[in-house]
């Protein structure tokens, strides 16, 4: 943790002066971030590691309540802060900080240093304050402990800004948690080989609607493959409010995006289920989902033993716009194994319509 704390003041040097000449703010900033900066800190000092790199990443930003509010923690001159601070957490063990602000909107910053086996480092913070920016904001850097130097890194490819509600430092272990508003996390994992790789948690969800046969009009969501029912679609319950989506509209038809397939289940994207909240996680069997073709030209489609047109041909759907019920996918999602009264087989997922008030096209 001293380590930590020495490399984290060592930012809060050089930054302050970075932003007073740019006159940059969080988001500002963000947009500017560049390699070419290195940030000394004192290496040698094992005692304070981790201190001095909280120290001097507070300098990130001159005059910036946060960063003075957190500076303010290491030298006990919080008479002269602006915003008092509500929380306040040093980890000595895991290498981790965080610091909150008692302001009206929230303003928050947290810090976690990860040394692997084989010496690399990695120091990431996140920063929220919504005094300036609408969006959480998050930085990383390579530490190089032998030259005493904070070396900013790029984020990991496929991380996106818009939607995120939030980035999620975890005290142990290397995940750290990227979160949506009314969908399933993504994660950045720091790999074994020292490097951070973003991992999107459903790359290959689609859309389909419940269409189940059992005349009750009840369909059962379940909280594992085969688990215990959790819910039921079409059992009347107190309206949602709209804004949570994936519930029947006038129509009575509950759209779904689902993911994930094991053994004819699918995993539920979203935490919402025909108006009712859904915690954890939530699966629905393919007998009772169902899409239609696009084949709105009368097109011949073939339905293929394998995930490949390669593969032999098991049947033909010749009726426009088939209703098929979704049983597999494949990996790279392309091709999806249906079920349908031509038989069943792999089709190109381009081909295939989830939405019953439109024709996807």
């Amino acid at each position: 943790m001293k380590r930590f704390l020495t490399t984290l003041s060592a930012l809060m040097v050089v930054l302050p002066v970075l932003a007073q000449e740019n006159k940059l703010t969080l988001f500002e900033y963000a947009n500017h971030w560049d390699d070419r900066y290195e940030y000394k800190f004192n290496s040698q000092d094992k005692e304070h590691y981790f201190d001095g790199l909280i120290d001097r990443y507070a300098m990130l930003l001159s005059d910036n309540p946060m960063m003075d509010a957190l500076s303010a923690q290491f030298t006990g001159d919080s008479e002269n802060i602006d915003i008092p601070v509500a929380e306040f957490k040093l980890d000595d063990r895991n290498n981790y900080v965080k610091i909150r602000l008692k302001s009206e909107k929230l303003a928050e910053m947290e810090g976690r240093l990860w040394i692997l086996p084989d010496g690399k480092q990695w120091f990431v913070v996140k920063m929220v304050n919504y005094e300036e920016d609408s969006l959480p904001r998050i930085f990383f850097f390579k530490v190089d402990s032998a030259k005493g130097e904070l070396i900013p890194a790029s984020s990991p490819d496929g991380l996106r800004y818009g939607f995120i509600e939030n980035f999620l430092l975890p005290r142990s272990g290397r995940e750290i948690e990227v979160k949506f508003e009314n969908q399933p996390s993504d994660k950045m994992v720091l790999e074994d080989d020292g490097t951070f790789v973003y991992k999107a948690y459903a790359p290959y969800a689609f859309a389909c609607y419940v269409n189940d046969p059992d005349p009750s009009g009840i369909t059962n969501v379940r909280n594992a493959p085969g688990g215990k029912i959790i819910l039921r679609i079409g059992e009347e319950t107190e309206a949602a409010d709209s804004q949570d989506g994936d519930w029947p509209d006038d129509g009575g038809i509950c759209i779904l995006d689902v993911f994930n397939p094991k053994n004819g289940w699918w995993q539920i994207l979203g935490y919402y289920v025909d108006g009712k909240e859904i915690k954890g996680q939530a699966w629905i069997h393919y007998s009772v989902l169902e899409m239609s073709t696009r084949n709105y030209n009368g097109q011949s489609l073939n339905l293929y033993q394998e995930p490949s047109a390669d593969a032999p041909v098991v049947g033909t759907i010749t009726e426009e716009a088939a209703s098929v019920r979704p049983m597999d996918m494949s990996e790279d999602g392309e091709w999806m194994k249906v079920k349908s009264a031509s038989g069943t087989g792999w089709i190109e997922t381009e081909w295939l319509c989830g939405n019953p008030y439109t024709n996807c096209s």
